[in-house]
C-alpha cells in the first residue's frame, strides 16, 4: 500500500482539487486509488498532529500515537479491500497561514510539523507532492484572506519585509525533502492551474485514471476580493485582484521565483517538477507558456 501525501501549498488551488477527488472517490477506489481529504483528516483521524511544534503538549503526544494507531488500522483496511494507493491531502501539514505571515515567511515551523506527520505515517509514505505559486500572487492571497477573516491592511514595512525576506519555494522544497527522505513531486500552480486529472497523475503516475471522472470546473475557495487603494501592480480598482505590493516589489519577488523554477527545472536529487504539455491529462493549450503571467484567485468557469 502506497501512501501520497499531498501537503498543499495553501492558496494554490488545494480546495478545488480536493473537491475534484472527493466527486471522483468511488471511481478512484475503483481504479485502486484511495482519498483521504479534510473531511477525513480533520475529523479526529490526525487530532494531536496538526500543531505549532512550540505549542506541542504531552496530551498532544498521546493523541497523536493514537492517531498513529488509527491511520495504520485504517491503511490495513484498505490494502484488505485490495485498494493500492491512498492520497491524503491536508494543507495545514505545512502549517497555518496565521503563522506565516507572524513570521513574514514562508512555514517557518515546517520542518517540526513534518516530523509529527511522518513519523504517524510510519513505512507506508511512500512520497510527498506540493503546489508552489509566484510569491507576489500567494501573499496577496494570504493577506486577503486574512482581511476578510478581519485582520488589518498590512503596513509599507510589513510589505517590504515580505518582499525581501530569503526563504523561497527552494528552501521549503529541500525542507520537505530532508524531513521525510522521500521523493518529492512538485508542480507549479500557474502551470497546472484546474488541472486536477494532471496533479493526481504527477503524484501518482501508476495510478489508472478511470473513465467518466466528473469534473465541475470551478474555484473553490477563491480569496475575496479587495481594494489596493492605488499600490501596486494590478490595481485598476472596480472589483479587480488585490494585489498590495508595488511594480518594484512584485518584481523583485517574481525574479526569486523564476530562480526557484529554473532549480525545480534542474532536477535536483530526490525532486521531480512537472510540468504540463499537450500529452498531459488534463492539459489546457498554453498552461506551460502562460507559467509566468498574472494569475488571481477568481479564475473563470472552465480554466484547466
Amino acid at each position: 500500500m502506497d501512501v501520497i501525501l499531498h501537503i498543499g501549498a495553501h492558496r494554490t488551488g488545494t480546495s478545488s482539487l480536493q473537491a475534484w477527488l472527493l466527486q471522483n472517490e468511488t471511481l478512484l477506489a475503483q481504479a485502486g486509488t484511495a482519498v483521504w481529504g479534510p473531511e477525513r483528516t480533520r475529523a479526529g483521524l490526525f487530532a494531536g498532529l496538526i500543531k505549532r511544534p512550540d505549542l506541542v503538549t504531552a496530551e498532544d503526544d498521546l493523541l497523536a500515537r493514537r492517531a498513529a494507531t488509527r491511520i495504520a488500522m485504517e491503511i490495513d483496511r484498505l490494502e484488505d479491500a485490495g485498494l493500492r494507493r491512498l492520497i491524503v491531502s491536508e494543507e495545514n501539514v505545512m502549517g497555518t497561514m496565521p503563522v506565516c505571515l507572524d513570521h513574514a515567511t514562508l512555514y517557518p515551523d515546517l520542518r517540526g510539523r513534518l516530523d509529527r506527520v511522518a513519523e504517524a505515517i510510519g513505512p507506508h509514505l511512500t512520497g510527498v507532492a506540493l503546489s508552489v505559486r509566484r510569491p507576489d500572487q500567494w501573499w496577496a492571497s494570504v493577506l486577503a484572506v486574512a482581511q476578510a477573516r478581519g485582520a488589518k491592511a498590512p503596513g509599507a514595512e510589513f510589505l517590504d519585509r515580505l518582499a525581501r525576506h530569503p526563504r523561497s519555494w527552494r528552501r521549503v522544497v529541500e525542507v520537505v525533502r530532508t524531513a521525510f527522505g522521500l521523493p518529492v513531486t512538485v508542480w507549479s500552480f500557474e502551470g497546472m492551474l484546474g488541472a486536477h486529472a494532471a496533479q493526481l497523475q504527477a503524484m501518482a503516475p501508476q495510478a489508472d485514471l478511470p473513465a467518466g471522472l466528473y469534473d465541475q470546473r470551478c474555484i473553490r475557495n477563491a480569496a475575496p476580493r479587495l481594494a489596493a487603494a492605488g499600490r501596486g501592480a494590478g490595481h485598476r480598482g472596480g472589483g479587480t485582484r488585490y494585489m498590495p505590493f508595488s511594480t518594484r516589489q512584485c518584481g523583485a519577488m517574481t525574479l526569486r521565483y523564476l530562480e526557484d523554477l529554473a532549480w525545480l527545472r534542474s532536477a535536483p536529487p530526490g525532486v521531480v517538477y512537472v510540468e504540463m504539455d499537450a500529452e498531459t491529462p488534463g492539459a489546457h493549450p498554453g498552461a506551460a507558456a502562460e507559467e509566468e503571467g498574472l494569475f488571481h484567485d477568481e479564475q473563470k468557469r472552465g480554466l484547466g
